[in-house]
């Protein structure tokens, strides 16, 4: 029996055998692969909105005032002044826009789609085979989350560009040495450190991949020496950056990297690399797991990661066999996946395990693993001279030199085997189920809640203010800092000119609105304690005045005041060390106003003749019907 390789000849039809398709063929199918992922993700952020961390960003663009204080800020171990003055020019022209924001997602996507395609060009020419890794990277559900999380976006996208263009710079370095090269790479990855702390591995990465490419040629060793001066520029600007980071986490609203505990780190390791990596890796998984207000997690059913493991398996050692040289790139890609989304994300997210499901943690990585894929199935080399000549500077692969006195062989990375392209449909087609799935626990439904704001702070009368209450937590979880819970700061940007001044800082008013779980704006009642005159009484008085000692210990509360007097009055607020003055107009009998929180008792009096106070109420707006009036009755608060 025969046990040489078994060649599979398939005749293909007169216009594919045509010059024209076979020179623009593989343009025409990387753009058709384009036009697809941009089809599916725009259909997955049809059915997204803005969640979490979106509201946080939007709410503090619009608060706080436009400087270093607010783009240098350390969030949750981010830093990322250029995303943070991404999210302020979208906001400025046009606040909580899904429509704009996905734009400006699908772009960044498409950018990094056509940076990963250049590289694969750079690198291996307009082979047919390139459109297995591009595949790879525009179907990934690793970047389902990533596509339809605003906040994900703004991180990952970015970053992916800049890591896929600082290494088509790198390439370009390595073939001609122009030292133009090495600055635009340094460039790229300045770009990417703006918006992601990650970027700081760019430089590792571009230093391994050269380690690939020219370890052949010059072994390893001769390899890692070379463009030594650029490796020092690059440490430089590791270490500059790194020490800002350190200072930035250390300035007040800082918050920086916690290391976890051993079996934290443990558990956190196992089940990310254990299950949700091979998961993602082949297209999975079918059926997703429990719903966070950003998407599902990933669900590790154990027949899915064993076959998962099992695939993984296959092609790492199917590759190898074919191209020895493939195991250098598999490395490469199995210590990214270790290094920057295992160990880093587990220190910087180490308060919960849930974070080892999330499908956006290895999103950064998607790039990584599309090229050394490419790397595994074929060899790199310099694209033909234009005179027609060998290339220049050529590294190939020892299997495609001629025989000694016999002809030369054929192009090996051309032979394809047939389950090459069998595997890429299949992964597609996996990947097509897992984007349904995923697409059914995205947070579309805050859509509404927005809406119905918009609208009726639009319809709102002038006389009535809006008093901060708190955004769901299905939106927003509750651990988060208090001011960025109040729809005082979150909801404000979908407001326009005085009004969204009247919606950050309320004032005094005869009327109170807030919002409810729905967005619309009812009718408020206070929560909190009170102080209540019996049958229409007034509250009694301490010398001239009548005094109201209530507590105020959280931010957005607010008073009520149900008043008498003859003429128009003030009443002083004394909250802490800072007082204010209230003005109790004669015709009204009510009077809401905000309420700065204090240690201490917050201390309302109102002095003159003929002046009553029948209730004093302090705590927080709520809807009417949900806080049914007074809840606390605090005495001794008058004299």
């Amino acid at each position: 029996m025969s046990t040489g390789p078994v060649e599979v000849e398939l005749r293909l039809p007169g216009w594919a055998r045509s010059p024209s398709f076979r020179r623009h063929g593989t343009s025409v199918a990387v753009l058709f692969l384009l036009l697809a992922a941009l089809v599916l993700k725009g259909w997955l952020l049809s059915r997204s909105f803005f969640a979490e961390d979106d509201i946080v960003f939007i709410g503090r663009a619009v608060d706080e005032p436009f400087g270093w204080d607010h783009l240098f800020r350390v969030h949750i171990g981010h830093l990322m002044p250029g995303a943070l003055a991404l999210v302020r020019a979208v906001t400025a022209v046009s606040a909580y826009d899904w429509t704009l924001v996905s734009a400006v997602i699908m772009t960044m996507y498409a950018g990094a789609a056509l940076a990963l395609h250049r590289l694969l060009r750079l690198l291996f020419g307009a082979r047919p085979l390139i459109l297995v890794p591009l595949v790879l990277f525009l179907f990934a559900p690793a970047n389902f989350q990533a596509g339809t999380w605003f906040a994900a976006a703004l991180n990952i996208l970015p970053l992916q560009v800049a890591l896929l263009m600082a290494m088509c710079s790198q390439v370009l370095l390595i073939r001609t040495g122009r030292a133009r090269h090495a600055f635009a790479g340094i460039a790229w990855t300045c770009a990417g450190l703006l918006f992601f702390e990650k970027a700081v591995l760019i430089p590792p990465v571009l230093f391994l991949l050269t380690v690939l490419l020219l370890a052949r040629e010059h072994g390893v060793a001769g390899a890692a020496r070379r463009h030594l001066g650029l490796w020092l520029a690059y440490v430089a600007v590791g270490g500059a950056y790194l020490a800002g980071y350190v200072l930035a986490s250390g300035r007040a609203g800082g918050q920086g990297l916690v290391a976890p505990e051993f079996y934290t780190a443990s558990d956190y390791l196992g089940s990310f690399l254990g299950g949700t990596v091979p998961t993602l890796l082949v297209g999975g998984p079918l059926n997703w797991g429990t719903a966070t207000s950003a998407g599902l997690l990933v669900a590790h059913r154990p027949v899915e990661v064993a076959v998962a493991w099992l695939v993984l398996a296959a092609v790492v050692a199917g590759t190898c066999r074919r191209r020895p040289e493939a195991a250098g790139a598999w490395a490469l890609a199995a210590g990214y996946l270790l290094v920057a989304d295992g160990l880093l994300i587990m220190v910087s997210r180490a308060g919960s395990i849930q974070h080892a499901l999330e499908s956006r943690y290895i999103a950064d990585a998607t790039p990584v693993l599309a090229v050394c894929l490419a790397l595994a199935l074929m060899p790199w080399r310099d694209p033909p001279s234009r005179d027609g000549g060998p290339p220049r500077d050529a590294v190939t692969s020892q299997r495609d030199a001629p025989l000694a006195g016999g002809p030369p062989r054929r192009d090996a990375s051309r032979a394809v085997s047939p389950s090459v392209p069998v595997a890429a449909c299949a992964y597609v087609a996996l990947a097509l189920m897992s984007a349904s799935g995923f697409a059914q626990g995205l947070p579309g439904g805050n859509r509404a809640y927005f809406e119905a704001a918009r609208a009726d702070l639009a319809a709102l009368d002038p006389e009535t203010g809006v008093y901060p209450s708190f955004v769901p937590d299905r939106m927003l979880f509750p651990w988060r800092p208090v001011e960025d819970r109040l729809t005082s700061r979150a909801l404000s940007p979908l407001a326009e000119g005085t009004l969204r001044e009247r919606v950050r800082r309320p004032e005094a008013a005869r009327r109170a609105v807030t919002f409810d779980e729905r967005g619309h704006l009812v009718p408020a009642a206070v929560f909190g304690g009170y102080l209540a005159a019996k049958d229409g009484a007034c509250l009694p008085a301490r010398g001239d005045a009548t005094v109201a000692d209530l507590p105020a210990a959280h931010l957005g509360s607010i008073a009520r005041v149900d008043y008498r007097v003859p003429r128009d009055t003030r009443a002083s607020v004394l909250s802490g060390d800072r007082r204010n003055e209230v003005l109790l107009r004669a015709g009204w009998n009510r009077i809401y106003f905000p309420v700065a929180p204090a240690s201490g008792p917050v201390r309302i009096s109102v002095a003159g003749k003929g002046a009553c106070l029948r209730l004093v109420t302090v705590g927080a707006a709520v809807p009417e019907r949900a806080g049914g009036g007074p809840q606390e009755v605090v005495s001794g608060g008058a004299g």
